[in-house]
C-alpha cells in the first residue's frame, strides 16, 4: 500500500489547484486523473474571467494557485468588461488557447516536489478508509469529479454514459461507482445539466457578416503577466434569426429538454438555445459569440448556443444564423447529466461534516464554471493538507474573499441549480474587487505557506497604486462595509456546538428545525443566512447557546 498525505481524485480545474495547494503546505499528495490531458482541460468555452469570476481568479492568484499564471501564458484575447463602471464591477476576461492552457497547467504542476501524478481510473474507491484502488492510502482524501458522477451525455435520441467528448471525438468513460459509495456512506445526491455548443470549422464561416470585437491593447493580467506571450486573435459576434427560432419551436418535441429525456436541472443564467427561444419568445435574436478555440486552432467555439438537440436539427438551425450558412460542425453540441452532492453536508473548509476526512471540490459541490472550480480546489487541498499534517486550516469567509461567497452559498443555503458566481451575490462587493485580492489574501497565504513574501512583494508592488486609488474613490463605501463586516464578524465568532439540538425550542417551526439539523451551521452568521430563519428565531438560539 502506497501512503500518502493527500490523495485527490480528479484532474480538472478544482483537483490541479487541490493537488498544488496541498503540495504547496508541504503536504504528499496523489492526484489521480484518467490521463494527462485532463490536466486543465477547458472542456466547454476556452476562457477565464468575467463578471465574479475573474475577481476569483485573483484571489486564487493572492493564495499562489495556478489559474491565473496558467491563463497569462495562454490568452489570445483580452478584454475589460464594464469598463465604464465602478472597480468593483470590472471584469477582465481572457480567450485561452486551450493547448497552451494544458501545456502551462502541465509545466505548473511540475514545480512541486511533494505532488505525485498518476494516470488511472478509480475503480475502486473505500471513502470510509481512505483507500483508493486497493493501492493508495492517504490521511485525506479530495473529490474532484466534475461531470462524470454517472454522466451521461445526452445528443437527440443518442444517449451515451460518459463523462466527457474530448477533442479527438471520442468520449472519457462515466464515474458509475462512485455516486453509490457516496450514497453508502450517507451523502444526498442532485442530478443537475449542463451543456455546449458544437465546434464549427473556422474556414468555413464568413465573418465579412459578422461584428469584430477587438481584445484591448494594452490589456491587464491576471497574474504577473507574461511577456512571452504575444498572441493576438479577434472574436466576432453574429445572432440568431426568427428563421433559427422557427426552426426550434417546429422541432422542439424533439429536445431532450422538452420531452423528458433530461431531467437534471441546468443552469438558469446560461441556457440553451432551444431554452432562450422557448422561454424568452418576445426575444427575435440572440447574440452568437465567435470565439476561437486557439491561436492556431481551426474551429470556431459559437458562444451562446448550447443544445441538446440531435445534429441534424443542428444542421438546420446553426445554418440559418448569419455568416454560418456554410457552417463544416466538427463536433455537435450536446447535454450532459451529473451527480453532485447537497454541499450543506460540509463545512466551510470544504470538508464533510461526518467524515472530516473527506473533502469535495467543484461541480461535485453543485456548482458550474472553471474559476468556482478551482477557487474551491484551493480551500478544499489546503484544508485537506491541515487536516492530514496537523497544520492551521485556511479559513476565508464572505467578508473577506468572492471565494468566501461561494463557499458560504452552497453549504449553508445548497443549491437547486448549478451555481455562479456574480458580483451581485457578495453585499461587501466593493471591498471584494479583483485589485485589491492580494492585500486582503496575500498575508493570509504568506502565514499558511501557501505563497512567499516574494511572490506576494511582486503581486502587491503592481497592484498598490490601483488598490490606493480605488480605495480612496470609494472611501465612504468602504467605511461603511466595513462596520458592517465588524458586525458580521463578531456573528461569526459566536460558535454554534456542532450536537446542539434544535428541536424543542420555541419559536422555532418545524421546517426550520429541519434545515437547521441537515445544514448544522458553525456560526450565528450562517445561522442568520438559513432561508426561514427569523431575528426572534435567532435570539432563541443564542439565549440557549449563553446558557
Amino acid at each position: 500500500m502506497q501512503e500518502f498525505d493527500v490523495i485527490v481524485i480528479g484532474g480538472g480545474h478544482a483537483g490541479v489547484e487541490a493537488a498544488a495547494a496541498s503540495a504547496r503546505r508541504g503536504a504528499k499528495t496523489l492526484l489521480l486523473t484518467q490521463a494527462i490531458s485532463d490536466l486543465g482541460a477547458l472542456s466547454c468555452n476556452p476562457s477565464i474571467g468575467g463578471p465574479g469570476k475573474s475577481q476569483m481568479v485573483a484571489e486564487i492568484t493572492a493564495l499562489g494557485g495556478v489559474m491565473g499564471r496558467a491563463a497569462d501564458k495562454s490568452g489570445i484575447h483580452w478584454r475589460t468588461l464594464n469598463a465604464s463602471h465602478g472597480a468593483a464591477t470590472q471584469a477582465l476576461r481572457a480567450q485561452i488557447d486551450r493547448d497552451l492552457y494544458h501545456n502551462a497547467i502541465v509545466d505548473i504542476l511540475g514545480e512541486y516536489e511533494k505532488l505525485t501524478i498518476q494516470y488511472e481510473t478509480v475503480s475502486d474507491l473505500d471513502l470510509k478508509n481512505a483507500i483508493v484502488n486497493d493501492k493508495y492510502h492517504a490521511t485525506a482524501i479530495v473529490l474532484t469529479t466534475g461531470t462524470f458522477l454517472d454522466g451521461v451525455v445526452t445528443r437527440g435520441d443518442e444517449k451515451i454514459s460518459a463523462g466527457r467528448l474530448q477533442d479527438d471525438g471520442t468520449y472519457q468513460n462515466a464515474d458509475n461507482k462512485t455516486s453509490k459509495t457516496l450514497v453508502e456512506n450517507g451523502f444526498k445526491l442532485l442530478r443537475l445539466k449542463t451543456g455546449t455548443p458544437a465546434r464549427i470549422r473556422r474556414d468555413s464561416i464568413d465573418f465579412s457578416v459578422c461584428e469584430v470585437q477587438p481584445g484591448d491593447t494594452p490589456h491587464d493580467w491576471f497574474a504577473d503577466g507574461d511577456k512571452n506571450n504575444t498572441y493576438e486573435s479577434v472574436c466576432f459576434i453574429t445572432h440568431t434569426t426568427e428563421t433559427t427560432h422557427n426552426i426550434i419551436r417546429e422541432n422542439i418535441a424533439q429536445a431532450p429538454m422538452y420531452n423528458g429525456d433530461i431531467r437534471g436541472t441546468g443552469p438558469r443564467y446560461c441556457p440553451s438555445l432551444e431554452d432562450k427561444v422557448m422561454r424568452f419568445p418576445e426575444h427575435t435574436s440572440h447574440h452568437v459569440f465567435l470565439e476561437p478555440e486557439g491561436y492556431n486552432s481551426d474551429l470556431i467555439y459559437p458562444n451562446g448556443i448550447s443544445t441538446s438537440f440531435g445534429s441534424d436539427i443542428q444542421d438546420k438551425w446553426i445554418r440559418s444564423i448569419p455568416g454560418l450558412e456554410n457552417a463544416i460542425i466538427d463536433r455537435y453540441g450536446y447535454a450532459i447529466e451529473y451527480d453532485a452532492i447537497d454541499a450543506r453536508a460540509l463545512n466551510s473548509k470544504l470538508q464533510s461534516v461526518d467524515m472530516p476526512h473527506v473533502f469535495f471540490a467543484g461541480q461535485i459541490n453543485g456548482t458550474s464554471g472553471y474559476e468556482e472550480a478551482a477557487a474551491q480546489g484551493l480551500v478544499a487541498g489546503s484544508n485537506a493538507a491541515a487536516f492530514a499534517c496537523g497544520l492551521q486550516p485556511l479559513e476565508i469567509n464572505r467578508t473577506n474573499s468572492m471565494i468566501g461567497v461561494l463557499i458560504d452559498d452552497i453549504t449553508t443555503l445548497g443549491v437547486d441549480e448549478p451555481y455562479r458566481m456574480f458580483t451581485s451575490r457578495a453585499e461587501y462587493r466593493l471591498s471584494l474587487r479583483s485589485d485589491n485580492a492580494i492585500a486582503r489574501l496575500g498575508p493570509i497565504g504568506i502565514e499558511l505557506g501557501l505563497v512567499s513574501q516574494s511572490w506576494y512583494d511582486k503581486i502587491f508592488e503592481l497592484k498598490k497604486d490601483i488598490i490606493a486609488e480605488n480605495d480612496k474613490f470609494y472611501a465612504g463605501y468602504i467605511a461603511r462595509n466595513e462596520r458592517e463586516i465588524a458586525a458580521y464578524k463578531r456573528d461569526m465568532e459566536l460558535k454554534i456546538p456542532r450536537d446542539f439540538e434544535y428541536s424543542g425550542l420555541a419559536g422555532l417551526t418545524n421546517e426550520l428545525v429541519e434545515k437547521l439539523t441537515a445544514t448544522r451551521p458553525e456560526n450565528i452568521a450562517e445561522l442568520s443566512r438559513i432561508p426561514g430563519m427569523t431575528p426572534a428565531g435567532i435570539m432563541v438560539v443564542l439565549r440557549r447557546i449563553k446558557g
